[in-house]
């Protein structure tokens, strides 16, 4: 048995869809109207579909938060840098203050 990706998954119900309909008569003749499941075929494909759009939607949300959130880690990081070379700049590289806040980086 073979393991299709999610493209071919699409691209079988899809086809399975068109061609049971352009042979529903074949279908009729034989004592079966697929025209119902057909129909419930297509509405699971507008689903999965639709469902693929927010999955990429929230995949580019998620993304931009990231890089929000890296941005705002870098900015927060290098105030507090300056912070402590302020402190470094008041108190001297030798006071015991600026020593114990540059052992917070190891």
């Amino acid at each position: 048995m073979t393991t299709l990706n999610e493209k071919e998954k699409r691209d079988f119900a899809t086809q399975v869809a068109v061609i049971t309909e352009q042979n529903a008569q074949q279908l009729i003749d034989a004592g079966f109207d697929p025209a119902t499941r057909v129909s419930g075929l297509r509405t699971k494909i507008t689903t999965a579909d639709e469902a693929e759009g927010t999955q990429k939607e929230v995949q580019a949300a998620a993304l931009d938060a990231t890089k929000a959130s890296n941005a705002a880690l870098k900015d927060m990081y290098d105030d507090a840098s300056a912070f402590v070379s302020l402190i470094e700049g008041l108190l001297g590289k030798d006071n015991s203050l600026v020593r114990k806040l540059k052992q917070l980086r190891k």
